[in-house]
């Protein structure tokens, strides 16, 4: 069932209108990038008598395929777009499948098959494997045609944050942010799969881990305009902070605690009220699920 309900996303036409939508949006942050090397290009024939024109020449091929990918994946709001993009996909896509079950016959024809508890186990599972392949899928996807197409592939960048570093280094550091973002999107899905246990409307708990990210954001600009202590401790939840996370490494005197805190937060406390909330689903649906 499990590889059969995650096929059966895959075969989704919203499957096809995500990858579209996150095409565009790729494709606009590469463009952002281009314009900005075309400007450097123009200070470089501009002639002025008070440019550096051999840094001005060194930023300019600096613009290699590997750093249009960095500049989307580590320092562009397009990132953070595509990631809300992603997080509302997946919402209205699957979010209220296990909804859906319960209020329909087909949940009850399941459950005289399996315990509801089982039921659920398989669905999670299919909706983690279809969202982690799909994302890690999309990226790989994308990173192999700019280093195959872009001009200077997967060459280091010198205006990249690991000037110096190897290429390894910079396949492990995407790998690393990729899956990070993945976990993060994943447990906002596995909440909001379980939320019918609070939820009863089909269209808020389809929004519900948009919502979240957007209450996240609400939380630290009310709360982190209070004091200095309420900035630090509402920076955890914020989006943009966990993502950006993995390249503060390089660029940031935070400690390496700090960094660590700063990315697991968010992702461990949802962690902690998936599994509450998984526990009170089951005992409350796998009594009630078919009187």
């Amino acid at each position: 069932m499990i590889i059969q309900e995650c096929l059966r996303y895959y075969k989704s036409k919203f499957t096809l209108l995500l990858t579209f939508v996150l095409i565009i949006i790729v494709g606009a942050s590469y463009y952002s990038t281009y314009v900005q090397k075309i400007e450097w290009v123009r200070v470089l024939h501009s002639g002025a008598e008070d440019v550096n024109l051999e840094k001005v020449a060194h930023m300019v091929s600096g613009y290699t395929g590997s750093y249009y990918f960095e500049s989307f994946l580590f320092s562009s709001d397009y990132n953070v777009l595509a990631v809300i993009i992603l997080i509302i996909g997946f919402g209205i896509s699957i979010g209220s499948n296990v909804f859906k079950s319960l209020n329909s016959n087909y949940g009850t024809m399941i459950v005289t098959r399996m315990s509801y508890k089982n039921y659920l186990i398989k669905i999670l599972m299919a909706q983690v494997i279809y969202i982690s392949t799909y994302i890690m899928g999309f990226f790989v996807l994308v990173f192999i045609l700019t280093i195959i197409f872009l001009k200077g592939g997967l060459q280091i960048s010198s205006n990249s944050f690991l000037t110096g570093g190897s290429v390894l280094e910079f396949l492990g550091i995407c790998t690393v942010s990729v899956f990070h973002m993945v976990l993060y999107i994943i447990v906002l899905m596995l909440i909001t799969t379980v939320s019918p246990l609070f939820l009863k409307n089909k269209y808020i708990i389809q929004l519900l881990p948009f919502l979240i990210v957007i209450f996240t954001y609400f939380i630290a600009n009310v709360l982190g305009n209070i004091s200095d202590e309420f900035a630090f401790l509402t920076s955890f939840f914020v989006l943009d902070n966990i993502l950006f996370n993995i390249k503060r490494v390089f660029i940031s005197s935070q400690t390496p605690l700090m960094l660590a805190m700063t990315g697991s937060v968010f992702i461990g406390l949802c962690v902690i009220a998936f599994f509450y909330m998984y526990k009170a689903n089951i005992k409350k649906f796998g009594r009630d699920y078919i009187s």
